[in-house]
């Protein structure tokens, strides 16, 4: 059995670097980019006006009369220069033709006998988008591990960036053992009987990371069928996540299955509460493979702290950035570890604002992990008092 860090830390060092692909960038929403991204172009391109008014050339000498020449809309190219005592109607976008200097929104103005006429003498500059105020060919656009957001997206698009570097899609399999497992279609069961939820949990969990590619199977407690199922998944997926079968009773066929297809056994068991006898081993130099409890508070635990890490690299997230977010919180009541392990309870935010923690943190809970949006790591023989701030995981 090892401490939770140093299972932590075997996991980043053996998960494989993000493999790189380009695609078009309007493919790569969600994704993480690889690279830093450099503009292609200039925003705006030419001076513009951000309101819909008129563009005059201001020559400090008090002129409040002009004679309106022409108008020009977002999209067109005017190419005759404005002189002293000339305007040029212009709408939102549209690009400054040359001699204009500033522009007066058509609220503060009028218009007389086909002349403008102004109320005051405008700033120069005023209501002018400056080329390239935005940004300039050449300039970042996007950090390597940032997320591409729809706006992320726009401006990239925008800076004429049209395609990028982002990490292959991950191929991941999920397989559920147990002869008490039925799937979600067999309608009613038996009092011995569950249906395959964990592994819908896990599922639902991946393809929130951004994984659309999740097979799905289960194997009755037979280390032929399981041995057979291994090793199909093996060699086709980059992830290979079991639940169930992996402690130390007697259909537990889990870990030694694994080790018979091949699989190098890098950590069994971790002193936590829940997800104690988590299986962790590498296959080839691509596959990472998880033994996951086959309780589901257990399960989806284990598959936060240890395997959601390793995803978020593989998808090209920054190592500091690849674990839970934490926000600071005010317990409820008092939270009490007598055990010699880090415990992890679940909980949720009241209408008060305040972290109250489930009273039932049962491993079998699934209501209770249901309910809970946040975990909260409590250290061997320790009693956080009420009212105290701590940081809470927040759970996807």
């Amino acid at each position: 059995m090892i401490e939770e860090k140093e299972a932590l830390e075997t996991i980043i060092s053996t998960t494989p670097a993000p493999v790189s692909c380009e695609i078009s960038t309007d493919k790569a929403y969600n994704l993480h980019l690889l690279n830093n991204v450099k503009a292609s172009d200039t925003s705006p391109k030419r001076d513009q006006s951000s309101m819909d008014g008129f563009g005059i050339k201001v020559c400090g000498n008090n002129l409040l009369k002009y004679d309106i020449i022409g108008e020009i809309f977002a999209g067109e190219l005017f190419r005759r220069e404005i002189g002293e005592g000339e305007a040029v109607r212009l709408f939102t976008g549209a690009n400054i033709p040359i001699g204009v200097n500033a522009v007066i929104m058509q609220e503060e103005c009028e218009i007389s006998e086909g002349k403008l006429i102004l109320r005051e003498i405008p700033d120069e500059g005023q209501f002018i988008r400056k080329r390239g105020e935005i940004f300039c060919e050449g300039q970042t656009i996007a950090k390597k591990g940032k997320k591409v957001s729809a706006s992320t997206m726009a401006a990239l698009i925008s800076a004429g960036i049209l395609k990028v570097s982002v990490p292959e899609k991950l191929r991941v399999s999920v397989i559920s053992t147990g002869d008490e497992i039925q799937p979600i279609d067999k309608g009613s069961l038996e009092d011995f009987q569950i249906y395959n939820s964990n592994a819908y949990m896990i599922k639902s969990a991946l393809n929130g990371l951004g994984i659309d590619e999740v097979s799905i199977s289960h194997v009755a407690d037979e280390e032929e069928l399981i041995v057979t199922a291994l090793k199909r998944s093996l060699e086709k997926n980059d992830i290979l996540i079991t639940s169930g079968g992996i402690s130390v009773g007697k259909k537990d066929l889990i870990k030694r299955s694994l080790l018979k297809c091949g699989v190098e056994e890098k950590f069994w068991r971790v002193r936590i509460k829940p997800s104690k006898p988590i299986f962790y081993g590498i296959y080839g130099n691509h596959c990472q493979v998880y033994g996951l409890p086959g309780n589901p508070v257990s399960s989806y635990v284990g598959f936060l702290l240890f395997v959601l890490p390793a995803i978020n690299l593989r998808n090209g997230v920054a190592q500091d950035k690849s674990g839970l977010s934490s926000v600071k919180m005010k317990l409820s009541a008092e939270l009490v570890n007598n055990e010699n392990r880090v415990n992890y309870m679940m909980g949720e935010v009241n209408e008060r604002q305040e972290l109250q923690i489930h009273g039932k943190q049962t491993s079998n809970n699934i209501l209770g992990l249901s309910n809970s949006n946040v975990l909260v790591r409590v250290e061997p023989l320790t009693k956080l008092e009420s009212g105290e701030i701590i940081d809470a995981l927040i759970m996807p």
